[in-house]
């Protein structure tokens, strides 16, 4: 099976043993309601956000929850299932996260789903600053085979002319502004586009190990990266996160437990990698 079949079947054996909950959700596909393990019943949708992050749409009640938020293997609940505790927590929580995902600097704030420009229009799925004014950017990905990719169409050459290579120009290699390059790579070249509009700033992609398409997929995708914008930008194993917040001594034991009920839910324990 891939990846994403044996994630599905973790989750729906998740999803009856850790919540109790046996009823199949619904996925509409070519007209047909599908039933499926892995989807909570739309009415238990919240219970895609652990207890510790519960509270995640009462402090940002702007953020809207996507079509699929109620699959267990939405990528935007396992972010907010992630991030809010620690980056919403004590300090010490907050840099327990910032060493977990390889990064230095002390925490000063963070911001879900930011529009860094709204001209341009995407959302970034995390976002945080650290004191010495350094910004992170952090592209997420839980479940998904691949990056996403754009139409050649006049609306997005358009965005390629006029917003994307002029800055783009001086970090992509050769090739890379080309139109069905850039499009085939468009959702991780717009992320850099993000990063690069600030000196200081660093690019994260958080993807499981396990996910070896995708793995091997964002290795190829950062070899067409200039290797001096290369240095700021790394493919970070969701995994291995997730072990070192489990056995961070300088963490909360709550939070070392609550690490642990990630892990729960999201590492398939026979393909587990850290």
């Amino acid at each position: 099976m891939s990846y994403q079949d044996d994630l599905k079947k973790h989750l729906g054996d998740y999803k009856k043993s850790a919540l109790g909950i046996s009823e199949p959700g619904i996925f509409r596909y070519s007209g047909r309601d599908l039933p499926q393990d892995h989807i909570l019943p739309l009415a238990s949708s919240s219970r895609n956000l652990l207890e510790e992050a519960s509270d995640f749409f009462a402090v940002y009640p702007n953020i809207k929850r996507h079509q699929y938020f109620h699959h267990l293997n939405s990528s935007q609940a396992f972010a907010f299932n992630l991030f809010f505790p620690y980056f919403s927590g004590p300090p010490e929580s907050a840099s327990a996260l910032l060493r977990a995902l390889g990064c230095g600097g002390v925490f000063a704030r963070w911001e879900p789903e930011e529009v860094p420009d709204p001209e341009e229009g995407s959302n970034i799925d995390v976002c945080w600053w650290t004191t010495d004014g350094a910004k992170t950017f952090c592209e997420v990905k839980l479940s998904e085979a691949e990056f996403g990719k754009a139409v050649d169409d006049d609306r997005h050459r358009a965005k390629l002319a006029d917003i994307y290579s002029q800055k783009l120009d001086s970090h992509l290699e050769r090739g890379g502004l080309d139109r069905s390059a850039f499009f085939d790579a468009y959702q991780f070249n717009r992320n850099v586009w993000h990063m690069v509009h600030e000196d200081r700033s660093r690019l994260i992609f958080l993807l499981p190990r396990a996910n070896a398409v995708l793995w091997e997929r964002i290795h190829q995708l950062l070899q067409g990266v200039v290797p001096q914008t290369r240095k700021r930008i790394s493919a970070v194993a969701i995994e291995s996160v997730i072990a070192r917040l489990c056995a961070d001594e300088q963490c909360s034991k709550k939070m070392r437990d609550y690490a642990n009920t990630l892990k729960q839910k999201y590492v398939i324990p026979d393909i587990a990698q850290e």
